[in-house]
């Protein structure tokens, strides 16, 4: 019987862990310019070994893209899911995140904000897997529905979501300010198409929601 438990909790974890891998990679495709092989370039040596230098450089940008998308979400869902199994009690929790997030203490504000925004999310994350987790349902989508009941209370989620993802991205531009000019651009440009891709899960969803 424990066994069996087991077997549907783990179903429940790598669904919800799928859906946000396939959430991080339909972004990163949004979010980033992919190069287009064109016929004549083959025909071109110099010009196909600039297009392969490129197509190099897009995979390394799109591995460290979703990886940084996924980072929060991954420390929250592991984090539910022992709260789940019992494995940690609540009181836990902060020190847990905390140690897992906080990777130098001793580092400068600026940096330290970025852990903050981060713990924030996370701790906003985990109540939601952890509710997820709790439902009766195996489904990605179904678990959602279970949970949440009604289409506002999961947008109402949504919202909070996203205002936590913007305070993390916000301090992490302060980081980049004298650094990387497309920064920012990229992640407005992220925050916009996640924004649009969740309201879109909701109305499917939740049917008549408008």
């Amino acid at each position: 019987m424990t066994n069996q438990k087991q077997v549907i909790k783990d179903e429940k974890l790598k669904a919800i862990l799928d859906y946000e891998n396939r959430t991080a990679l339909t972004i990163t495709t949004k979010v980033l310019e992919k190069p287009e092989l064109s016929a004549w370039m083959i025909l071109l040596p110099i010009v196909f070994i600039l297009f392969m230098q490129r197509q190099k450089k897009y995979k390394e940008l799109s591995t460290a893209f979703m990886e940084g998308y996924l980072y929060t979400k991954k420390i929250a869902l592991t984090t539910a899911f022992s709260l789940y199994n019992h494995e940690i009690f609540y009181a836990e929790v902060p020190a847990i995140v905390a140690e897992t997030v906080q990777k130098n203490p001793t580092a400068e504000p600026i940096v330290l904000n970025i852990y903050n925004q981060q713990i924030e999310e996370i701790k906003l994350l985990c109540e939601h897997y952890l509710g997820l987790l709790s439902s009766k349902e195996e489904n990605y989508e179904q678990m959602v529905i279970s949970h949440y009941q009604t289409g506002e209370n999961y947008l109402s989620f949504i919202n909070r979501l996203v205002e936590a993802e913007k305070q993390v991205t916000r301090a992490s531009i302060a980081t980049f300010q004298d650094a990387a000019v497309e920064v920012p651009e990229i992640m407005e440009e992220m925050e916009k198409q996640l924004w649009e891709l969740r309201c879109e899960e909701a109305k499917q969803f939740f049917i008549g929601l408008t």
